[in-house]
């Protein structure tokens, strides 16, 4: 049986196809995905994988930078230009879509934060400066209490992080969300 014609993509196309390839492997088999997998699954030669992608953890960081845009686009963070921000609200909404975005990506939130990739290719951890800048703003409009935010941020995470992993555990997703919200508000009170 004959191969169907290769069909002649830009490279922001074929690099986008290899992307998207692995983001679908990652999120069924998580850490399992490899690059034979993968280019399998883009339809692309394996040279062409390391055309666009030296190496596998070149494609995994690019994986988590889009995961990591996705969410911050998805859920910007307020500003006082139109009036006063509520930032305890903010601060548990951000929370609470932070658990519903990583329960509903378990596979490759493994694959990408939890695994030996995230040890050798460590990031600047963006939810911990997003939660540290609502601290800081919520102190700022006087609705939080004298915290440190940089390792409070990082405390609270830790929570926050480990809420979906309980989720897709088993755990009422209201009762976790309704214990962090409470967590939150006695360690932020003013």
């Amino acid at each position: 049986m004959a191969k169907p014609p290769r069909r002649r993509l830009r490279p922001e196309a074929r690099r986008l196809e290899i992307v998207e390839a692995a983001e679908r492997l990652l999120q069924v088999h998580g850490s399992r995905v490899r690059v034979e997998d993968v280019v399998r699954e883009a339809g692309v030669a394996k040279g062409t994988f390391f055309l666009y992608f030296p190496t596998w953890d070149d494609l995994l960081d690019t994986v988590r930078q889009r995961l990591v845009s996705e969410f911050d686009t998805a859920h910007p963070l307020p500003t006082e230009v139109d009036g006063p921000v509520d930032w305890p609200s903010v601060i548990e909404a951000q929370a609470g879509a932070f658990i519903d975005f990583a329960s509903a990506r378990q596979g490759i939130g493994q694959a990408l934060f939890h695994s030996d990739f995230a040890e050798r290719r460590t990031m600047a951890d963006n939810a911990i400066l997003r939660l540290s800048a609502i601290i800081r703003a919520g102190q700022e409009a006087g609705a939080f209490g004298p915290v440190d935010p940089e390792p409070t941020a990082r405390l609270l995470f830790a929570a926050i992080d480990e809420a979906p992993r309980a989720v897709a555990g088993g755990e009422d997703r209201a009762a976790i969300l309704a214990a962090l919200q409470t967590l939150l508000r006695r360690t932020l009170a003013p």
